[in-house]
């Protein structure tokens, strides 16, 4: 396959596969400019254009030398907005940078310089470099591929990994690249992609620099998301498993794999065949540490070493290919309904089309898959007994996920059963869901529930807890009747000077008697401050009108939540609407923050780029007019870390929001009930309560929220002041820690 044809071939390949998850994006496509580039590079024996040749069989490396570099220039008028690295070797430490004050200097962005594929941000760079920073040792610069881009959105195909998760529900662990296609089928694109499970796949060796770029490339393509782990044990070949485990040192291996185990937590292992499938010794060898782990990595004597890193880890299942007893036989034909119908088989074998490598060797998905049948799986191993359905890894260990498809126009959702602690003491509902009179108001502290109910306002909450991550955040439902008026508004404390009078957001809510609130967006915090102010309204009246012209990445990126008289909300990118495109519309009240997370059900593939670091956050969204969900997480506390803007977008999925936006976060998120805050604050400049508030988003009103605590009322007028950490609670994290 000649060089233009095998980059056009992967292209449109990966685009393809990749257009079912994401769907095309409403900004303009980003130009590669590639091509029109020039490169000066620190050594130049291999020429730049091997970087730059659509093949990953070759790559420009430098010499073994300290700090070795690659200067980017591109042409005038065609300024550089992205840069995706593809390193065939990746630098102990490395930065991007570029020329300030005739210095080189960082660029400014977020890059996780673990992963080997990378794409940055530039924001329109006419020159820049890629730089090993570690003066310490020498050590070589090698780039299989890198691809350069104008202003918009760049390519489906560039890969843009998410961390590998550290309380993985599935790993699915094999010895080289493509035999997680070859003989585990359709198995990660189903747990992956359409269950959205947290899957780890990892690799005991990756062969070569060039097999490893593949086996990113197949795994992006069938739309994994979090990276895989990648060993670097020696591949050879071999029927014997002797030679097998003196190559990769037996003992050094097993502790490897039980130090994955701890590492990343999963509830269940899926390994190869014990008898190597057709007779490869690594294959062997990579079953047997698999099962041998599964004590071991409970075991609190075991290999030291990783326990200093992590706690003891006792996997509950193991399951191997083609292992005879406790069967399971999948079937890989299934439409996927989140990719675009393809079958989780289809997905496979276009990744393993993209093992390039491969395709001259005896073995494919047609004939190999079936010959050592990748549907089959026996249990080995299990701690909560043996498998009753035989349709599931999980069975035992986690409920069965459902696709639920975006419905156009929903049925109204059922208010449901309320949980056993308070429904005997609530009186009964109407068909509505509501009560015919009175109220009714539960609290529970210890039990971390917390309900309302009215003849027009149901409201539960409950706290949850994951003690692995650790994280606590609280999950509220809320049910009101569009038609009488009960429905979200934004709350201003003062309303003769809306934004200007700031105060503890729990003395706004007990000022109005407001039953269930939020923070909002704290845009007079932006007031008179260098950044964009974006589009906000409330009650109708335009309070600032500066949308972003143009996509940014920064953070907040300012888009925005849009409440309307119907009950209904809309999100819309930062750039898409004005104060008067709103206005029209019939939107009361619009809020400027985010990203949004979810629109028509689908997560918004930029909460993966921007924010992404554990920290407080909170949400609001739409399951349909009258039925929404919130939910706040607690983070800079010992007991409770944080989320990530991505982890937040999948827990308001899973509530079943068709619409949900991100609010501000950090020192300003508080969730209240009846006037009381229910989450705890971290430290932020030295202090736990929340930041003081102009206003809150809330619903309800009830006689019962006590009064305002006159007391306790700090006022400020400071609009003309400005917080330096608002916009970005992640950048201030550094600082604070």
């Amino acid at each position: 396959m000649n060089i233009g044809k095998w980059r056009l071939f992967f292209f449109a390949l990966a685009l393809a596969a990749l257009l079912c998850v994401a769907g095309l994006a409403g900004a303009e496509a980003a130009q590669e400019i590639t091509q029109e580039c020039t490169f000066e590079t620190s050594y130049t024996h291999k020429k730049p254009a091997l970087m730059t040749d659509g093949k990953y069989t070759t790559n420009w490396n430098s010499m073994e030398s300290i700090q070795p570099y690659v200067i980017v220039n591109t042409p005038a008028g065609l300024p550089c907005y992205g840069v995706y690295i593809c390193f065939a070797k990746l630098p102990t430490e490395w930065a991007l940078q570029t020329i300030s004050g005739g210095k080189w200097t960082d660029v400014s962005t977020e890059i996780d310089k673990d992963f080997c594929h990378v794409f940055v941000p530039l924001y329109g760079l006419n020159m820049f470099r890629i730089v090993v920073t570690d003066a310490k040792i020498a050590q070589e610069l090698a780039i299989n591929e890198i691809f350069l881009f104008g202003e918009g959105d760049v390519p489906d195909w560039v890969q843009r990994w998410e961390p590998t998760p550290t309380d993985a529900d599935v790993m699915f662990l094999v010895a080289h690249p493509d035999d997680e296609l070859l003989f585990m089928g359709g198995a990660i694109p189903t747990y992956a992609v359409e269950q959205q499970r947290k899957v780890v796949v990892a690799y005991m060796t990756y062969g070569n620099t060039t097999r490893r770029s593949e086996l990113l490339n197949g795994l992006w393509a069938m739309g994994v998301r979090q990276y895989p782990v990648i060993g670097s044990f020696w591949d050879t070949y071999t029927n014997s498993i002797k030679v097998a485990e003196k190559k990769w040192d037996k003992a050094k291996a097993l502790a490897y794999v039980v130090g994955l185990y701890r590492e990343y937590r999963p509830k269940v292992v899926v390994t190869q065949d014990f008898d190597g499938e057709y007779g490869h010794g690594m294959h062997k060898l990579t079953a047997i540490l698999a099962q041998e782990a599964f004590d071991k990595a409970a075991d609190g004597t075991y290999d030291t070493d990783s326990l200093k890193k992590y706690d003891e880890w006792q996997v509950q299942k193991l399951y191997s290919h083609l292992y005879a007893n406790n069967q399971i036989t999948f079937d890989w034909s299934v439409p996927l309904q989140s990719m675009g119908e393809k079958t989780s088989l289809e997905l496979a074998s276009e990744a393993y089309l993209l093992h390039v490598t491969q395709q001259t060797t005896k073995f494919s998905m047609a004939t190999t898959g079936k010959e050592y049948d990748n549907r089959v799986f026996g249990l080995v191993l299990s701690t909560v007994g043996p498998d009753v359905r035989h349709d599931d890894f999980l069975e035992n260990v986690l409920d069965p996920v459902g696709y639920v498809p975006v419905v156009a126009t929903p049925e109204p959702t059922p208010v449901p059963t309320p949980v056993e602690g308070y429904v005997s003491l609530m009186p009964p509902l109407n068909d509505a869901g509501f009560l015919d009179e009175g109220e009714f108001v539960y609290t529970d502290e210890d039990e971390g529930v917390w309900v309302y109910v009215s003849q027009t306002l149901k409201v539960v909450i409950e706290r949850k807890f994951d003690p692995k991550a650790p994280l606590r955040w609280y999950e509220a439902e809320i049910w009101s009747d569009v038609g009488a008026g009960e429905m979200f508004k934004a709350i201003q404390y003062d309303q003769e000077k809306m934004g200007k009078v700031r105060v503890d957001a729990s003395q706004t809510a007990k000022r109005y008697g407001v039953v269930f609130a939020l923070n909002a967006d704290y845009y007079t915090y932006r007031m008179g401050s260098p950044r964009r102010e974006g589009v906000v309204i409330r009650n109708g009246k335009v309070i600032l009108d500066d949308p972003y012209t143009k996509y940014t990445a920064t953070f907040p990126n300012l888009d925005t939540l849009a409440l309307f008289p119907d009950g209904s909300m809309q999100v819309h990118t930062s750039q898409e609407m004005t104060a008067a495109d709103f206005l029209a519309a019939g939107a009361t009240d619009v809020f400027s923050f985010g990203p949004y997370l979810l629109k028509d059900g689908e997560l918004n593939p930029e909460v993966y780029e921007v924010s992404t670091t554990t920290n407080p956050r909170c949400a609001i969204g739409m399951i349909e007019p009258g039925h929404y969900a919130a939910i706040i997480a607690e983070g800079r506390l010992k007991d409770s870390s944080g989320i990530t803007v991505a982890y937040l977008g999948k827990l308001m999925r899973q509530k079943g929001c068709q619409v949900a936006f991100n609010l501000d976060g950090g020192q300003t998120a508080v969730m209240l009930f009846m006037g009381q805050q229910l989450n705890k604050i971290g430290v932020y400049n030295g202090k736990y309560c929340a930041r003081p508030t102009s206003e809150v988003l809330g619903i309800g009103h009830s006689d019962q929220v006590p009064p305002e605590d006159a007391a306790a009322v700090v006022e400020t007028d400071d609009t003309a002041t400005t917080d330096s950490s608002t916009g970005n609670e992640d950048q201030a994290t550094a600082q604070e820690e």
